[in-house]
């Protein structure tokens, strides 16, 4: 193991002994903020990872959820171009049904239905070196092949933060209305090679998740919410792309 898992690890066990800590934030992201918190990173948006060069994923323990890698904006014929996919190819928000939400996934090895009217599909190119979204509507006619994400973009995004992982686990409580949790398990992993990322999209084993919504406060009513596009993996098929390092 590396001198920065031992040190990550160490600091590990004294929040683990700490048992249940309040969450520094309301919702679902708190799990990951009080984690962050009681290591004393600050809080950042950007590309690096988050402790002496391994990027922190917490999970609920009982929660059988998708891990996002990282988000990654594609490639296309606008600048924008999840707005281009929400306006043409999204559907009525729930209450302001006047503007198009669009939540959406895409596999490799498969296509899935989007707004009961398109069908999303990831297609990788070794040739133009590019990991294309085909889409097409429900009887697999006007094909659309405009978005894509390069191999260096994406190659980047993994060589930069994600080469060592740890991924954490806790149980979440809640007391008098507050939510807390307990930090029981750490695993940690070291990343293997962009040839099989690459692989593991064609397989379907790693997905794209769109999630563009929009803005409810009377301000920006209506603006778009990107809430970022994710490469995301189950924790179960971690090992496909990582190497486990045992403690």
């Amino acid at each position: 193991m590396s001198e920065e898992f031992r040190l990550l690890n160490k600091e590990f066990e004294r929040i683990r002994n700490m048992g249940y800590v309040r969450s520094s934030r309301k919702g679902t992201t708190g799990i990951g903020k009080t984690f962050e918190d009681l290591l004393g990173k600050d809080e950042d948006s950007n590309d690096t990872p988050d402790y002496l060069g391994i990027e922190i994923k917490t999970k609920r323990g009982y929660s059988k959820s998708y891990i996002t890698l990282f988000n990654c904006a594609p490639k296309g014929e606008t600048n924008f171009e999840v707005k281009r996919l929400r306006d043409k190819y999204g559907y009525p928000d729930r209450i302001f049904k006047q503007f198009k939400v669009l939540s959406a996934i895409a596999y490799g090895d498969h296509s899935e239905i989007v707004a009961n009217r398109y069908l999303f599909k990831l297609d990788v190119d070794y040739n133009e070196k590019r990991v294309y979204l085909v889409i097409t509507d429900r009887f697999f006619n006007d094909y659309e092949r405009i978005t894509y994400w390069p191999f260096e973009l994406l190659n980047g995004k993994l060589e930069k933060k994600l080469k060592k992982l740890a991924l954490i686990e806790a149980w979440p409580n809640k007391i008098k209305g507050v939510d807390y949790y307990k930090y029981y398990a750490i695993k940690f992993y070291k990343f293997t090679n962009f040839e099989q990322f690459i692989t593991l999209i064609e397989k379907g084993v790693i997905r794209v998740c769109f999630k563009a919504g929009i803005y409810r406060d009377e301000d920006h009513l209506g603006e778009i919410q990107d809430r970022g596009t994710g490469f995301q993996i189950q924790e179960t098929d971690l090992e496909k792309l990582y190497n486990r390092i045992k403690v």
